[in-house]
């Protein structure tokens, strides 16, 4: 065989292998589950988070932060293949996590 046509070949074997490796594979998920919590009065610091997904890949969670002007800071969210990361942010005025 010529060098030209050996070429050829090999460009094509590695074409193929190029394919093969990105041919999309099916997804799998872990169910999941995780939260956690900083209180800290001295430093006047609060914020906290949880969070769960599935085995079908849809992810919902929720954390809050203690902001600097008094109001607490909600974030509820859900993230999926659909529609993708979905907040819904609430605002409470005057809160103080800290006390209870």
């Amino acid at each position: 065989m010529s060098t030209r046509v050996l070429v050829l070949v090999g460009v094509v074997l590695s074409l193929c292998a190029v394919c093969l490796k990105a041919a999309p594979q099916a997804e799998k998920y872990e169910a999941y589950e995780y939260k956690y919590e900083v209180k800290d009065p001295e430093k006047q610091l609060f914020f906290d988070k949880n969070e769960a997904g599935d085995t079908a890949g849809k992810v919902t969670g929720r954390y809050s932060v203690w902001l600097p002007d008094g109001r607490l800071m909600t974030i509820k969210y859900i993230v999926d293949k659909e529609g993708g990361f979905q907040p819904e942010v609430d605002f409470q005025d005057n809160a103080n996590p800290l006390s209870g």
